[in-house]
């Protein structure tokens, strides 16, 4: 059985699917971009792999934050 995608989804949302087709070694990497205001808002999967001990997430803030202050999920 192949796992979903969960590319673009939120992370809480790509843990749950992820989770629930059976991957239960779920690693998370946060990246964002050299832009200024620094972005906040709910974090997105930008990529996914599979790695031997699990899946490999990586994730970003995907809205400007209007106050300068970056994400804490």
């Amino acid at each position: 059985m192949s796992r979903p995608s969960v590319i673009a989804r939120t992370l809480a949302e790509a843990r749950r699917i992820l989770e629930a087709a059976g991957a239960h070694e779920i690693a998370v990497k946060y990246t964002s971009p050299p832009s200024k205001p620094p972005l906040a808002g709910p974090q997105r999967v930008l990529r996914e792999r599979a790695t031997s001990e699990g899946i490999e997430l990586v994730a970003a803030a995907c809205v400007p934050s209007p106050e300068g202050k970056t994400s804490d999920e």
